[in-house]
């Protein structure tokens, strides 16, 4: 794709880096996506609407991949109008309920419901339009990103039925996507409200089922994030051992690579407080011999131990 920005052939560059931006960013080169999309931004001043927004959101995503939140945000602010301007409802759509997930994880929730609810009305005008192809596909996408962020509004203001319902709806759609983007958020977000509703045990097969599709795809950062969030499941269950042996692990893992789910997923807690609290419960000697045991598993041996345990 370089070659196309360097030849000023920026509408196929566009096109391609939207259509394939998945697969860099799942597959380790979210710096090389952010860098090609750096370059096409640089370029993009004389563009039409259509391909000025694709621009901003594209860099504001390479943005957001590589750590840059605020500028990646603002980025995606400024595509929005644009998009309404042509009338490209699936892309605002996409960039309303993103910059709505990014407002609430910065804890700015009124503003994060305004955009949220935004996509949530620019789905219901659509109703039951017929989409082909790719927009097809990102029509389904729209429904489960939006659907997911706004449950998790939801359960962060301690409504766990209804995040549980928004989750199911997200769910739904991303089944109905060819790649696994949205399938891991959806079950990460459906085994939170599960906890948050006491089924722990549901938590736990929703957390088994996201771990495979993570391991199929051998996706370990992502792996490592459901590893977490079954560590505490597991210890909220009464088997303090085990859980500290999964923290270990997915620690383990996350050392080889950090991945984008906890982009978009309210992520398990695993810092030095939560460390303590588990040292505190089971005793010194007991927490450092199952802390060590999962911090020598290697790899996809990790993987495979939280798929056995769960």
């Amino acid at each position: 794709m370089s070659w196309l920005v360097d030849h000023d052939q920026l509408h196929q560059a566009l096109d391609l880096t939207w259509v394939t931006w998945r697969f860099w960013w799942l597959q380790g080169h979210a710096e090389e996506l952010a860098r090609l999309a750096e370059q096409i931004l640089a370029k993009s001043q004389a563009l039409a609407p259509r391909e000025r927004a694709l621009a901003l959101s594209g860099a504001g995503f390479g943005r957001l991949s590589i750590g840059e939140q605020a500028s990646g945000q603002a980025l995606l602010e400024q595509s929005v109008p644009l998009f309404r301007q042509v009338g490209d409802k699936l892309r605002e759509v996409l960039i309303s309920a993103v910059l709505g997930h990014l407002l609430a994880t910065g804890h700015e929730y009124a503003r994060a419901s305004e955009y949220l609810e935004q996509s949530r009305a620019v789905l219901r005008d659509l109703g039951d339009e017929k989409f082909a192809g790719s927009e097809h596909v990102q029509h389904l996408a729209d429904i489960a990103v939006t659907y997911n962020f706004l449950g998790q509004l939801r359960l962060s203001q301690g409504d766990p039925d209804t995040a549980a319902r928004l989750f199911t709806e997200g769910w739904a759609a991303a089944q109905g996507l060819p790649d696994r983007f949205t399938i891991l958020i959806s079950l990460y977000d459906l085994a939170l409200s599960s906890q948050a509703q006491g089924d722990l045990s549901g938590a736990a097969e929703h957390l088994t089922q996201g771990l495979s599709v993570a391991a199929e795809a051998n996706d370990r950062a992502s792996a490592a994030y459901y590893i977490e969030a079954l560590a505490t499941i597991t210890r909220l269950q009464g088997n303090a051992p085990r859980a500290v042996r999964l923290l270990a692990a997915a620690h383990s893992l996350l050392a080889r690579g950090s991945g984008w789910l906890h982009l978009w997923v309210p992520r398990a807690p695993h810092g030095d407080d939560v460390l303590a609290a588990w040292r505190s419960c089971l005793g010194d000697a007991a927490f450092d011999e199952a802390w060590a045991s999962g911090r020598s598993i290697e790899g996809r041996h990790a993987i495979e131990l939280a798929l056995q345990e769960g």
